[in-house]
């Protein structure tokens, strides 16, 4: 008959045995992790009489441990990270085996949780009640346990981790469907201030912000940083950053996070200033265009890497909708003021003469190219009577609008003076003074005027510092007219001499803007006023026009396929008839 002893030890396995089963089955059939791991510690805390326990699941992300459930421990929180040297996978440690910081929390035993090759946790218990040490059978059984245990912990952190991705999933289509809604409103959008509220009404409702500014880098008319910068948005916000501040974020190549750091309050005073702790440089070809800058969340929690990247998502859809908006509001102005520019080369073009006017003994060829809409290049053919004619030519400084609206001043002076019947060299000085009251010291004319008389066939002449038109002869010899005075607009009291040549049958002559003589070729080479005689030459025996057309097929084949002109090109031949 056995010893009552020895019936203890047989009864005690089996209650060991039974726990073991019970236990297991109990945790198996669930995959609550909470549940599993507090059920675990208490088993064995139970079991041992430990009043002490603690159950931690590793985080290879941050190589750290996770307090998930604990029980009679005050030193320590749930959630707490903890970070301990390596312990092996498949030894219990007790006593000074234990890890410092664990065993700074009374931390007595600890066993390591396992399944297969993955480091699931630990489970780490406190002394016994009773003050005696563990036994070898209390160490086999709690052994055990963990053993038997770790399958059901194991498949209770894969539930709980897919329900963490399935969040994260959900997470992440409800903010693409955000920014899908907001890219839907942020494009169809024409007005800056609505974009600004889209984005403040997406902040707060996504984030539960409050403050937040968007800085612009500001562009120059070639796109490229203009070394300022723009408050393109601000809500919430008292108080200025500061632009030592601004032009730091500006050099910034990644994110400012200030979550009540010392330093970094130290380092970035202007953002504290304003109440921001988040600043989010949104960079395009490898510099930085604009900064998001955010205050804190209103629930006070601090901002995630989710965050982050919704709120970058967010940022630069905000501002390269800005920036089409911006591109949108510049191609309406654009076809505005082409509008304009059309309307304004229609009314300039009115100011040339409609038609020539011809003398019997004369014919006039013409030619007026501007290199843009308008141009500052004029000329006029005027029938004083029936024996004179007067022909004018002059250049405006610059090109475009304000050249257009000088020549247009010239014009209506001209007009005005002719009726006067005065002298060449007066009606000249008169335009000068003019110009010279009524524009800016940096605007010049230069001008040629001429009055053929055809009852002696002479031409008389003033040249107001223009290229002196080529005058050749029949006989194949070319002369210049320089004789004149001052360009116009230089100044009021400057005096004009008269000029006065005979013609004879077959002379022409040809006045001309600097932009005949200018014009670049592909080698940036210019026509030059000597390939303009030769060519003058080669045919003044054809009638005016053809002249003109010669020589403008000439400069052609001279520049090549050209889309703009680089200034105004105008060209006028009198040519007297054989």
């Amino acid at each position: 008959m056995p010893d009552s002893s020895s019936t203890q030890v047989q009864r005690t396995e089996r209650f060991d045995l039974r726990a073991l089963y019970e236990t297991s089955r109990l945790l198996s059939a669930s995959l609550d992790l909470e549940f599993v791991l507090n059920n675990l510690l208490l088993t064995a805390m139970s079991k041992l009489l430990v009043t002490r326990g603690m159950a931690l699941l590793f985080d290879p992300l941050e190589d750290a441990y996770r307090v998930a459930s604990l029980k009679g421990m005050p030193t320590v929180e749930k959630d707490e990270r903890l970070h301990l040297d390596a312990i092996p996978a498949d030894e219990l440690l007790r006593d000074d085996e234990v890890p410092e910081v664990l065993a700074e929390h009374r931390v007595k035993l600890v066993l390591p949780v396992a399944f297969g090759h993955r480091r699931i946790g630990l489970i780490g218990l406190g002394a016994k009640a009773t003050g005696q040490p563990f036994e070898e059978r209390e160490l086999e059984f709690i052994q055990s346990l963990v053993n038997m245990s770790s399958a059901a912990v194991h498949n209770s952190l894969m539930v709980e981790e897919l329900k963490q991705a399935n969040r994260d999933l959900d997470n992440k289509i409800q903010q693409l469907n955000t920014l899908f809604d907001l890219s839907q409103e942020f494009n169809a959008t024409l007005e800056r201030d609505r974009l600004v509220k889209l984005l403040s009404f997406a902040l707060m409702g996504q984030m539960l912000v409050g403050k937040h500014v968007l800085l612009l880098r500001q562009q120059d008319a070639e796109g490229e940083g203009a070394g300022g910068y723009e408050m393109a948005a601000k809500k919430g916000v008292k108080g200025e950053m500061g632009e030592a501040t601004i032009a730091r974020l500006f050099e910034r190549e990644e994110l400012v996070l200030l979550q009540d750091d010392a330093d970094d309050a130290d380092a970035w005073a202007g953002l504290h200033h304003c109440g921001l702790v988040l600043a989010l440089p949104l960079r395009q070809q490898s510099e930085t265009h604009a900064v998001l800058c955010l205050g804190p969340k209103m629930t006070g929690q601090d901002y995630t890497p989710e965050d982050v990247e919704f709120l970058y998502a967010l940022g630069n859809l905000a501002f390269v909708s800005i920036q089409n908006l911006e591109l949108v509001e510049e191609q309406i102005e654009k076809e505005r003021l082409e509008k304009e520019m059309r309307l304004a080369r229609e009314i300039q073009e009115g100011l040339l003469p409609q038609s020539i006017p011809t003398l019997e003994t004369v014919e006039v060829g013409t030619l007026a190219l501007p290199s843009r809409y308008v141009g500052g290049d004029y000329f006029d053919v005027v029938k004083l009577d029936d024996h004179r004619l007067l022909i004018g030519i002059a250049d405006v400084t610059g090109k475009g609008v304000p050249a257009a609206l000088l020549m247009a001043s010239l014009q209506a002076c001209l007009q005005t003076m002719v009726p006067m019947d005065l002298r060449l060299e007066e009606a000249v000085g008169h335009m000068n003074r003019v110009i010279c009251t009524n524009t800016g010291f940096d605007k010049f004319i230069t001008a040629f005027f001429g009055i053929y008389d055809a009852e002696d066939q002479h031409l008389e002449y003033v040249n107001a510092g223009h290229d002196p038109p080529m005058l050749a002869r029949a006989d194949g010899r070319v002369e210049r007219l320089e004789a004149g005075g001052l360009l116009l607009g230089v100044m009021a009291s400057a005096g004009y001499e008269r000029g006065r040549i005979d013609l004879h049958p077959g002379d022409v002559a040809l006045l001309y803007t600097d932009g005949v003589t200018e014009a670049m070729s592909p080698d940036d080479e210019e026509y030059t006023p000597e390939r303009l005689e030769e060519r003058l030459l080669a045919v003044h025996d054809r009638t005016a026009q053809q002249i003109i057309d010669a020589v403008q097929e000439d400069i052609c084949r001279h520049t090549g396929d050209i889309v703009e002109l680089s200034d105004d090109r105008t060209m006028v031949a009198l040519k007297v008839k054989g």
